[in-house]
């Protein structure tokens, strides 16, 4: 036997498979949304776990196929008991109950983290492949470091800079407008890469977060994702998003400040519409198109890279073959699709996005060697996991 034939068989690569057809999914989304109207939205936890129930079991990994056992019932108490806190809230707010709405807020924030991460681990101890199901473990602690303290301090930090470059101008008289202006760009600059910063940081946490605590069956998944080089593909997408603003602005500012100028005089303001409306429809629609680049630019290229540091039980690892220009494209042509039927030909969009997703999506080692061990661990029926079963209901890697 050759050397290659060696390293084929000690390293076999295989995709997911998504065997969905649209007219399929389709008949899952008329039912669902006819319940819903006729229940007036009561039924929508039902519609979600029947629309998962579909995607899942037409997902498959070497002919194993992919369950969800998520309960309609279990989602909707959840979301009740969210719907009524929310409400007290904001009941607080409006009676000008300081004291109460302040407590309600605050526990709202601090304990939020740690209900997310109990909503994740009931979605993935409910979600099977081969009848094995996934596990998520994870303190409270940790979870509201990564979801929400180290993110908080950061952004505080990012604010801080742009007041302290703002602060210089202080003094400034009205005959140094140019100064004006150019320390707020400076600061506006800056403080639009403090954000991109932010985010490349903490999307790095919360997937190490993630993946160094998920596990299938009896066994552990594991990565090593680089905050270095999801911060540096962040930058990258801002630096590619600021040309677009900057020409967008160029085409909108002047037809917003015309109207501005003519406010209280219709006519006026009729004209400007007419003689302004393709620059300013131009002009949204280069928006989207940036929008939707950089967003293509920023999924396609971090889940392309922490695929690749992501390990299971030692013996697997995954890829990730998603390329800018094939994702971006199916955004376009699944929007089009979508907005050209009204709506109907959403189940032929989500079944086409959910093909190409699985078709680039690569498990590389022999599976043949696949612990199929279920874990000990039971869904836990305590008060705080059950409310907050609803509240983390898509997973997406």
């Amino acid at each position: 036997m050759s050397d290659q034939q060696v390293e084929i068989k000690e390293k076999q690569s295989r995709n997911l498979v998504f065997n969905g057809t649209g007219s399929g999914y389709f008949r899952v989304c008329i039912v669902n949304l006819l319940l819903i109207i006729i229940t007036f939205g009561l039924f929508s936890a039902w519609a979600l776990v029947r629309s998962k129930r579909y995607l899942y079991s037409h997902t498959e990994l070497s002919g194993s196929r992919f369950g969800y056992h998520a309960t309609g019932r279990s989602l909707f108490a959840s979301w009740l008991c969210m719907f009524i806190y929310i409400i007290a809230l904001e009941g607080g707010v409006i009676g000008r109950h300081t004291l109460v709405a302040v407590c309600l807020g605050a526990v709202l924030i601090l304990f939020m983290p740690y209900l997310l991460v109990q909503s994740l681990r009931y979605q993935l101890q409910s979600t099977t492949l081969n009848n094995v199901r996934f596990n998520f473990r994870c303190s409270g602690f940790k979870a509201w470091w990564v979801m929400l303290g180290c993110p908080l301090i950061m952004m505080l930090g990012v604010i801080v800079v742009c007041t302290l470059i703002m602060a210089t101008c202080r003094s400034v008289s009205v005959f140094e407008l140019d100064r004006l202006i150019i320390t707020g760009v400076i600061a506006f600059v800056v403080g639009v890469l403090g954000m991109a910063i932010v985010q490349g940081v903490s999307a790095a946490l919360w997937l190490n977060l993630l993946f160094n605590h998920l596990s299938f069956g009896k066994n552990n998944f594991s990565a090593n994702i680089s905050i270095k080089k999801f911060v540096t593909i962040s930058l990258i997408s801002t630096l590619i998003l600021i040309p677009v603003l900057l020409i967008v602005l160029k085409l909108e500012v002047p037809a917003y400040i015309a109207i501005l100028s003519h406010e209280g005089d219709p006519e006026a303001i009729a004209t400007i519409l007419e003689s302004s409306g393709t620059t300013m429809l131009v002009g949204y629609l280069i928006y989207m198109f940036g929008i939707l680049l950089v967003a293509s630019f920023l999924y396609v290229t971090m889940r392309n890279y922490y695929y690749k540091t992501v390990s299971f039980s030692e013996k697997f690892t995954f890829r990730s073959t998603l390329t800018i220009t094939g994702f971006f494209s199916q955004l376009i042509i699944n929007t089009l699709i979508t907005a050209c039927t009204l709506g109907l030909g959403y189940p032929w969009a989500r079944v086409r996005y959910c093909r190409y997703l699985a078709q680039n999506t690569w498990v590389d080692g022999d599976l043949d060697e696949l612990d199929l061990q279920d874990h000990n661990e039971k869904i836990a029926n305590d008060i705080v996991s059950r409310l907050s079963r609803g509240l983390a209901p898509n997973i997406s890697f």
